[in-house]
């Protein structure tokens, strides 16, 4: 699908433009189906941000919380491998089979872990059942990122991008707690009636509705798809950096908070880390032209390790002094987010979107992953504001990959 194009308005010379503060979301307002898209992209991430906890819940309600836990990542692992598979999918096939074809599998995998659990099946079993219910979600949030490429201009793309990010951060934070509500005040089936609910909703606004859906590609392709590009390797090395680096802080914060004796203010940190993370990502959109595109990813992961610096900084200070620079910390946390997908949209070979923004889905995972694995020991073992200090180090090594990466103007 070719992307709209828009005539810039025409101004009198010597009278340009005034800067209006929302005037890029007003624009990308007037996209055609706008709304339509949006309550498709949020319903989506509401969804996949309620996955972990309510499969934590579930599956510890009748064995130990090890095995829960191995069930969620069982489910994480089967999400991130199968990603590009699905992102290659779509991006070559009729959108409308496939995304039906990924929902049945996905209620059949959701209903057998269910019905595995409440009957006591052995814990086996239920991981690889888990694995399947990662492995087989619809991918409809990363098919919308392809679709807001497909339908904006440089403009409204970057604002698109930039609101992607900040529905994704509240996701993070309203979803969690969404489901844990449900699961311990009702039951742990309620969550999955709420996800079962809007996994089927989402695919099918999609599936009746063209202007959402994707023309494939006739072309195969290699094999090795987007990643036969050098920039794109590139983006996907500091996005998994870049990750690694914001789940550090996820970790290393509540191990900080319990070392001090200071347990109560966990939450605390957390949440403004999102809030600050989303504020920023709405105020990305709001000033898009303020921002060279080729700069804005190394520009803005500088920022990123200022705040983790002044993070460390404050760790040595008192845990009230960490509350207060939280905030300011994940200020550009969200943007990254959405500077990175449209830069992948940008270096995407033709026809091959979707599967480039499934690879930064997959890399995320992985980075995730490494991030927790790798600073949760260094903080047990060398202290949480030693594992802050190197925070910034790990994000400076990021914006060294990603200064060569060179985007490709608005096509």
């Amino acid at each position: 699908m070719s992307r709209a194009r828009t005539t810039p308005a025409v101004t009198r010379p010597g009278h340009p433009a005034p800067y209006r503060f929302f005037a890029n979301y007003r624009t990308l307002m007037q996209v055609p189906g706008f709304w339509r898209m949006a309550v498709i992209g949020m319903a989506s991430k509401l969804a996949a941000s309620m996955t972990s906890l309510s499969m934590l819940l579930l599956v510890s309600s009748a064995y130990s919380y090890g095995t829960a836990g191995l069930a969620v990542s069982c489910s994480a692992l089967g999400q991130g491998l199968t990603a590009p598979l699905r992102g290659r999918l779509i991006d070559r096939h009729p959108v409308r089979p496939v995304l039906l074809c990924c929902l049945a599998a996905h209620l059949s995998a959701t209903i057998a872990v269910i019905a595995t659990v409440r009957s006591g099946g052995s814990a086996t079993a239920v991981c690889s059942l888990a694995a399947a219910v990662g492995a087989s979600a619809p991918p409809v949030a990363v098919m919308m990122r392809s679709v807001w490429h497909s339908v904006t201009t440089s403009t409204t793309l970057d604002t698109a991008m930039a609101l992607d990010a900040s529905m994704m951060g509240a996701a993070l934070i309203v979803g969690p707690v969404l489901a844990g509500w449900l699961s311990l005040s009702f039951s742990p089936l309620l969550p999955y009636a709420a996800i079962t609910a809007m996994t089927v909703i989402t695919v099918a606004l999609v599936v009746v509705n063209a202007s959402v859906v994707l023309v494939p590609s006739a072309a195969a392709g290699h094999w090795l798809g987007p990643l036969m590009s050098s920039p794109l390797r590139r983006l996907l090395a500091a996005d998994a950096l870049f990750v690694m680096a914001v789940t550090a802080m996820d970790v290393v914060l509540p191990v900080y908070a319990r070392q001090v004796h200071a347990a109560e203010l966990t939450g605390l940190y957390l949440g403004s880390l999102a809030v600050g993370s989303v504020v920023g990502s709405l105020i990305l959109g709001m000033a898009t032209k303020r921002l060279p595109r080729g700069l804005a990813l190394p520009v803005l992961l500088g920022l990123f390790a200022l705040g983790c610096a002044a993070l460390a900084v404050a760790a040595r200070l008192s845990p009230m002094a960490v509350l207060m620079v939280c905030p300011v910390a994940g200020l550009v946390i969200g943007s990254l987010f959405a500077v990175v997908r449209t830069s992948g949209g940008d270096l995407a070979p033709a026809g091959q979107v979707t599967e480039t923004m499934s690879w930064l889905s997959t890399l995320d995972m992985a980075g995730g992953a490494a991030g927790a694995a790798v600073f949760a020991h260094l903080a047990d073992a060398k202290g949480s504001p030693t594992a802050l200090m190197l925070v910034p180090v790990l994000i400076m090594t990021a914006a060294v990959v990603s200064w060569r990466v060179q985007t490709r103007q608005q096509r």
